[in-house]
């Protein structure tokens, strides 16, 4: 178990781990029925650091060293177009902050408050699962990047 230190403390355990890696691999179908319920509540914040944390290190492997806002805007309509009927699941502006965010970018606005994290936690989870495959990263890859 990974501990994170502050002034609150946030625990990363094996359940965070298997549930992230269950989504990459097996699809959103396979972690739905196994995880939903146990990372309902409190057991979801080590989850979401850890989702959050594996698509900043996934989007740096992507755009890294230099990219340009132009880039991260393509990258985004090219995966709002692949989407398809489901494009609408994918919010344009809040998955582009997303991405700046990760860069550390600080000429961007913030994610528009309206966003729930629901929204959020979405988009991130759809934008990991296409920048691993972009990466070309295999089973070992994501074991690393998680």
């Amino acid at each position: 178990m990974k501990k994170l230190t502050g002034t609150s403390s946030v625990a990363i355990s094996d359940l965070h781990m298997m549930a992230l890696r269950s989504f990459i691999m097996e699809g959103p179908d396979a972690w739905e029925g196994e995880y939903t319920e146990k990372l309902d509540g409190e057991a979801g914040l080590g989850f979401s650091l850890l989702l959050h944390c594996s698509f900043a290190a996934a989007a740096r492997r992507i755009f890294s060293p230099a990219y340009s806002l132009s880039q991260v805007i393509r990258y985004i309509a090219d995966l709002r177009l692949a989407l398809e009927d489901d494009a609408h699941q994918l919010n344009p502006r809040v998955a582009e902050n997303l991405i700046r965010s990760a860069l550390g970018d600080k000429k961007f606005s913030d994610i528009p408050l309206d966003v729930n994290k629901t929204a959020k936690t979405h988009a991130e989870l759809l934008l990991l699962v296409a920048l691993i495959t972009d990466a070309g990263l295999d089973e070992s890859g994501v074991e690393e990047l998680i």
